[in-house]
């Protein structure tokens, strides 16, 4: 089972949903779905094979297909790794294959510290939309 590290405090119940911000109420927290998203994950890296090139470049076997997951940068040749900012299935396999935690690859954007900084700007609240001045 996957922690939910990444994404805020640990020891995060799977069911939280929302937190309370002060001054800006209730906010969605996504670390459910992104908790959902590593899990995932990990299971399917279980199915994989890795073959270390060096030591922070490994060729992942997914079944037929092969994928190249470089960990010093943080991609792989699926392009998940990159675009998401958490590991992607075949750098999950290759970090087990290192005996290495994901937690160091994930974005600081998943992080508690990331969310709170977003609320930190007041917001002001729209007016109702019957009030709106619209042209």
């Amino acid at each position: 089972m996957v922690s939910a590290t990444c994404y805020g405090e640990k020891n995060v119940d799977d069911d939280i949903k929302h937190c309370r911000v002060p001054k800006y109420g209730y906010v969605h927290i996504p670390w459910k779905k992104y908790n959902k998203d590593l899990e995932d994950n990990e299971t399917l890296s279980q199915k994989m094979r890795v073959r270390a090139s060096i030591d922070y470049i490994h060729t992942v076997i997914d079944g037929v297909k092969r994928f190249i997951v470089c960990l010093q940068n943080k991609r792989c040749s699926c392009g998940q790794f990159q675009l998401d900012e958490l590991p992607c299935p075949h750098a999950l396999a290759a970090l087990r294959h290192k005996n290495e935690s994901y937690e160091n690859y994930c974005s600081p954007y998943y992080t508690r510290e990331s969310l709170l900084q977003t609320y930190e700007i007041p917001v002001d609240l729209l007016s109702d939309e019957s009030k709106w001045n619209m042209p």
